[in-house]
């Protein structure tokens, strides 16, 4: 029996608090999708655009630096050492953070990614999944959610 693979999904999400600033940052996520966001493997990256003045990463804090140091490397870090440098995060304003489940790398064409988060302008998130479970636990805790119709301009 061969496997189907899930068709993915990208949702947006814009929940505002009071003051006009989202409601939510990405250590929010980080543990609404616990225990699997822990059990990733983690690629940080900038923002990928047709547009290159769009191509950026931009988070603040001390865990926001950080971050950013890995988004113009290569390197992975684990789901715990995620939650940790965004927890010193005040806000991400741009970024992408892409979650590979059973340690596969992004270059494996046959296990895509479990999840991909997007940052995108301190305006809302992005989130990419054919992970049904994920979606519903999402589409459970926010309030203003719908479909990116398109999503962010991507380069492909």
């Amino acid at each position: 029996m061969t496997e189907r693979k899930a068709s993915v999904e990208t949702i947006r999400i814009h929940d505002v608090s009071e003051n006009g600033t989202l409601a939510f940052d990405l250590i929010d996520f980080l543990a609404l999708l616990a225990p699997r966001s822990m059990q990733a493997v983690w690629r940080v990256s900038t923002i990928k655009s047709v547009l290159p003045q769009l191509e950026r990463f931009d988070a603040t804090g001390e865990g926001g630096e950080k971050l950013e140091a890995f988004a113009n490397t290569d390197e992975t870090l684990t789901g715990r050492h995620l939650r940790a440098l965004a927890k010193q995060t005040t806000q991400v304003i741009w970024g992408e953070f892409t979650a590979y489940l059973s340690g596969k790398d992004r270059q494996d064409s046959d296990h895509g990614p479990w999840l991909t988060i997007r940052a995108i302008d301190s305006s809302y998130f992005e989130i990419a999944t054919g992970d049904e479970a994920a979606l519903k636990t999402l589409r459970g805790a926010f309030k203003q959610i719908g479909p990116a119709d398109p999503p962010f301009t991507l380069r492909s």
